[in-house]
């Protein structure tokens, strides 16, 4: 687990005993801030999640890059050709 994922986690579990205590004393601005406090918390590890998961795909993309260069140039180039008739239709 990295630092990120921890502080996460502890501010979620955070929100979840404010939002606890505000129900149990019948606070409803402290329970709407533990439960935003939990929102933010989620919201942030779904970032960094997101985050890690497109590292490791443009890490993908970079190796197949360098293995098939030739693929990529043709690939790019079809793409290119496919969006400039597009727009030339227009």
């Amino acid at each position: 687990m990295d630092k990120n994922r921890i502080q996460d986690r502890a501010a979620s579990v955070a929100g979840d005993i404010e939002s606890g205590v505000g129900a149990l004393a019948g606070d409803a601005k402290a329970q709407m801030e533990g439960l935003a406090s939990q929102a933010t918390a989620t919201a942030e590890r779904a970032y960094g999640e997101a985050r890690h998961q497109m590292r490791g795909a443009a890490a993908a993309a970079a190796d197949s890059v360098q293995q098939q260069p030739l693929v990529t140039l043709l690939a790019v180039g079809l793409v290119c050709g496919a969006v400039g008739f597009l727009l030339a239709r227009r």
